[in-house]
């Protein structure tokens, strides 16, 4: 067999992933807000609620590839891959892409406004939790009277852009009962969505006849699974190793051991890449 007829070695495949992860990172990093540009116009909207959807996304995007990108060092650097930890990796970064590309891929200003909101809401509901569970916490309720003082002031004003996203929701949206902060947050998208859109726009992920809407929703739940110790995943991302054939008298089963299995984790970060590059490109038409 000639060298050309060889498949490429999982050392390949690791310098072939580093190379699309930097390409992407320099892209993204290279982003420029054009005036006038779509996106601008949106960053402008968000001023009362001191965000801008240019950097919401670019930051979903950069978190995806800091993963990736963390990813390829440990595959590169160790021995063997981990049984679990890299799996998650790729599952958070498929998660951060597909937000990013969900936000950036709406076909009009108004849709995609709505959806920036709704990720808007979500990240400032989650500090706004964070925040009030360091308040009950002793050994900050003994901090001077200024630095509460200036706590309380930093949440009041997570209260107020709440609020500020609600009543702009029912002003785009105009449900026959306006929303609260409660029935709005009900509605926002889940992340099983966004990641089903990105995979109906990312078509190199379903070649050879593959359904890539579905090919990359499997992959995620599956690495969710990874991602909240489920035990079904790990045979379908990992290599498990009998280590017992005989089944356990008393519990009907075998004895295995589970290792990393580099091949699929490659083919899995290939996949979470591809979501982070069309992501990058579609920021960077909406900032021209």
């Amino acid at each position: 067999m000639s060298d050309e007829d060889k498949s490429p070695t999982v050392e390949t495949g690791y310098e072939w992933l580093n190379e699309r992860i930097g390409h992407a990172i320099e892209r993204l990093t290279s982003v420029r807000v054009s005036d006038p540009s779509a996106i601008l116009d949106d960053d402008r909207f968000f001023h009362p609620i001191h965000r801008t959807l240019s950097q919401d996304i670019a930051q979903c995007l950069l978190s995806a590839l800091d993963h990736l990108r963390c990813l390829v060092l440990t595959l590169k650097t160790l021995d063997k891959p981990h049984p679990y930890a890299q799996a998650t990796m790729i599952r958070t970064a498929i998660t951060g892409a597909a937000t990013a590309l969900w936000m950036a891929s709406a076909s009009t200003r108004d849709e995609r406004r709505c959806r920036a909101m709704e990720f808007m809401f979500n990240d400032l509901k989650s500090q706004l939790a964070w925040m009030k569970t360091t308040k009950t916490e002793p050994m900050h309720q003994q901090r001077p009277a200024a630095e509460t003082a200036t706590f309380d002031a930093w949440e009041a004003d997570i209260e107020r852009r709440l609020d500020w996203i609600v009543q702009q929701a029912n002003s785009c949206l105009a449900p026959s009962i306006p929303f609260t902060r409660r029935t709005y947050g009900q509605r926002t998208t889940s992340d099983t969505d966004m990641v089903r859109a990105a995979g109906k726009l990312t078509t190199a992920i379903g070649t050879g006849g593959w359904d890539s809407e579905l090919v990359l929703l499997n992959t995620w739940q599956m690495l969710s699974g990874y991602a909240h110790a489920r035990p079904w995943a790990a045979p379908l991302g990992s290599t498990l190793i009998v280590r017992d054939p005989t089944p356990d008298p008393t519990t009907g089963t075998v004895t295995v051991a589970v290792e990393g299995n580099p091949d699929r984790l490659l083919d899995f970060a290939f996949r979470a890449v591809i979501v982070a590059e069309v992501g990058v490109m579609t920021l960077e038409e909406l900032a021209r």
